[in-house]
């Protein structure tokens, strides 16, 4: 038997010897054997798979550059509600029952993203992991809302609000919460310890007093201390400088990692901290990149801080365009509030809104006639080319503008995406500026560096600067939907 085996081996090592050995099929094409690989980031060497000299570290860093460009441009709107707090702090309003009130109007001091120049702003943030459950007592006739420490929206505040505009108290939970919930508040748990609440309130006879009198009437206190509330402290934010605009250098980076910490871990999703711990931001964790890294993620700012400013002002993704064949953008359609398609975020369609604006609230997006708000904005004159602060523009605008409670027109910096600073006190016409009406009731706007001598109505540009209008209504009215009154462009003029 032990000899028969051994025949057979020989046998079948002798069948092998006399197969011919066949040459190995080259692999498709696509992988890379001795190659060069070129790409627009440079070239690439490859010997038999493998990377040549310094192929490998560039490549890798080349991947840490794309995840923290994409970590830059994906948590923006956090970073952004991040950047308005520790502005606020910065002011002197560090605690929840120190409030920010523009009583005299937000002017171009403040740098806030797109803030108006028509409504007196009250800004103020809550600590739900310091103080518990928070009770914000809101004043009537506001018009509001409540968001998260990601900018997401919790709860509206004023007429599309549960309090129908007669003001009530709101009672915020932070997201550990666990206990029971007294009755006569309405109720909002928060997804974050973090929550900021904004409101606007309405010029009477155009004067401010009694917005901001009642504005006074805010009361924010931790739930605990109901039967004996700390006192408020209201700052006024008129002619301050107060700055709110998130960074595009590392200190991006820096105010992410301090929001991971402080936050709920789940408040950011799987694949987001992932990333966002390739670039060395992980709860828990100091956030102490060394200097090859810090370098890198200040370069990765500015190309996301770049990449976003493309985004915002020639966004190629959907047709942006309000009305057809005009330059009038809106948000872009087939969006609501949450800019998610079958619950997927459109990162893009973010960015484009909220590089250059913040709040975050359905009253500001849905079709609600006679109330909340609607906003359109362009960038570009009616031939297509951006506006230029050397340039004169003209903008007509139609009889019967569809606003129940006011309407308004107003010019914000480029760079900045906050309200041109020019030696006009405000860079705005509006129902409440007085402005000069034709006979038939439109209205005429002149844009320039200089006043045209016959020009009504002005709002002064700036040469070396890129500006861009922002056409408001408030309690808009039927025509603006279904557009049968239609804003025409801005048109260049002599």
């Amino acid at each position: 038997m032990l000899y028969q085996r051994t025949l057979m081996g020989v046998s079948l090592i002798a069948a092998m010897a006399a197969v011919p050995v066949l040459a190995q099929e080259p692999l498709s094409e696509g992988w890379l054997g001795s190659e060069t690989l070129q790409t627009p980031y440079g070239e690439f060497e490859f010997k038999n798979g493998y990377p040549v000299g310094d192929s490998a570290e560039r490549l890798l860093d080349l991947e840490l550059r794309n995840r923290a460009v994409e970590v830059y441009l994906t948590n923006m709107m956090a970073v952004s509600q991040k950047a308005v707090d520790e502005g606020l702090r910065a002011f002197g309003a560090s605690k929840p029952n120190q409030v920010v009130i523009w009583e005299q109007l937000m002017d171009p001091a403040t740098v806030l993203l797109t803030a108006n120049t028509e409504t007196v702003y009250a800004l103020g943030t809550l600590d739900l992991k310091a103080d518990g459950p928070t009770v914000v007592e809101a004043p009537a006739k506001m018009l509001g809302f409540l968001q998260d420490g990601l900018q997401r929206y919790l709860q509206d505040i004023g007429p599309l609000g549960p309090d129908k505009g007669a003001g009530g108290k709101f009672l915020v939970l932070p997201p550990d919460h666990g206990g029971d919930v007294p009755d006569g508040y309405f109720v909002v748990k928060s997804p974050t310890y973090s929550v900021m609440f904004a409101m606007r309130g309405f010029q009477v006879d155009n004067k401010t007093d009694e917005a901001v009198a009642l504005m006074k009437q805010t009361r924010v206190y931790p739930l605990s201390t109901a039967a004996a509330p700390p006192p408020m402290q209201f700052m006024n934010g008129s002619n301050q400088k107060i700055s709110t605009l998130f960074p595009d250098n590392f200190h991006y980076f820096e105010l992410l990692a301090k929001l991971v910490e402080d936050e709920p871990l789940d408040s950011f999703g799987p694949l987001e901290r992932a990333q966002m711990q390739s670039i060395g931001i992980q709860k828990g964790k100091p956030f102490a990149p060394d200097a090859r890294l810090k370098a890198l993620l200040s370069e990765s700012a500015r190309l996301g801080g770049a990449i976003a400013r493309a985004q915002t002002y020639a966004y190629r993704e959907k047709d942006p365009y309000y009305y057809a064949g005009k330059k009038w953008q809106g948000i872009p359609s087939g969006l609501t509030y949450t800019f998610a398609i079958d619950g997927a975020p459109q990162i893009d369609a973010k960015v484009n809104v909220y590089y250059m604006a913040a709040g975050n609230s359905p009253a500001m997006m849905a079709k609600n006639i006679g109330q909340g708000s609607q906003y359109l904005w362009t960038y570009r004159d009616a031939e297509g080319n951006y506006l230029d602060g050397a340039k004169s523009y003209a903008l007509h605008i139609p009889p019967n503008i569809p606003a129940k409670a006011f309407w308004s027109v107003l010019v914000y910096d480029a760079l900045s995406r906050s309200q041109l600073q020019t030696s006009q006190h405000l860079p705005s016409v509006s129902s409440y500026s007085s402005p000069v009406v034709n006979p038939d009731g439109s209205i005429d706007i002149a844009f320039g560096p200089e006043k045209p001598t016959n020009a009504g109505n002005w709002i002064k540009t700036v040469p070396g600067k890129g500006w861009f209008g922002m056409f408001r209504w408030y309690s808009p009215t039927e025509p603006f939907f279904d557009k049968s009154w239609q804003l025409e462009d801005i048109k260049p003029s002599k």
